[in-house]
């Protein structure tokens, strides 16, 4: 009885986690094509919410993210700190590949966007 019950456990986490949508499958939103989006706030499928940037090509400044989309034709690098921080705390960098998007876990303050330098490592987005 006890094999069948520690059976099901890794059998119900692989259920949860196929159900689970991936960065692939998040909504553009209202984020135009040839553009990247941040939201300040959490959304899911549609929104009228206005993105905190949108941006055509290179940004640099200090916009409040919790959910961003990469609605141009490359790869772009997003660079961010944590909200709580107010940009004091440790910067962090991640590659979001083009037609890509997702949303981070807790509020973030999203300070430079750029075009990715293909180094040949996969981006993680």
């Amino acid at each position: 009885m006890r094999a069948i019950t520690l059976a099901a456990i890794p059998a119900a986490f692989l259920g949860v986690m196929a159900s689970a949508p991936s960065a692939s499958a998040w909504s553009a939103g209202n984020c135009a094509t040839g553009t990247f989006c941040v939201w300040p706030e959490y959304w899911y499928g549609d929104t009228d919410m206005p993105p905190s940037v949108a941006t055509e090509g290179e940004w640099s400044g200090s916009a409040r993210g919790h959910i961003f989309y990469n609605n141009t034709s490359r790869d772009m690098t997003m660079t961010y700190s944590l909200a709580k921080d107010e940009g004091q705390g440790a910067s962090h960098t991640a590659c979001v590949s083009r037609g890509q998007g997702t949303y981070f876990t807790m509020p973030m303050t999203v300070t430079d966007l750029s075009w990715r330098v293909d180094d040949g490592t996969p981006c993680r987005w």
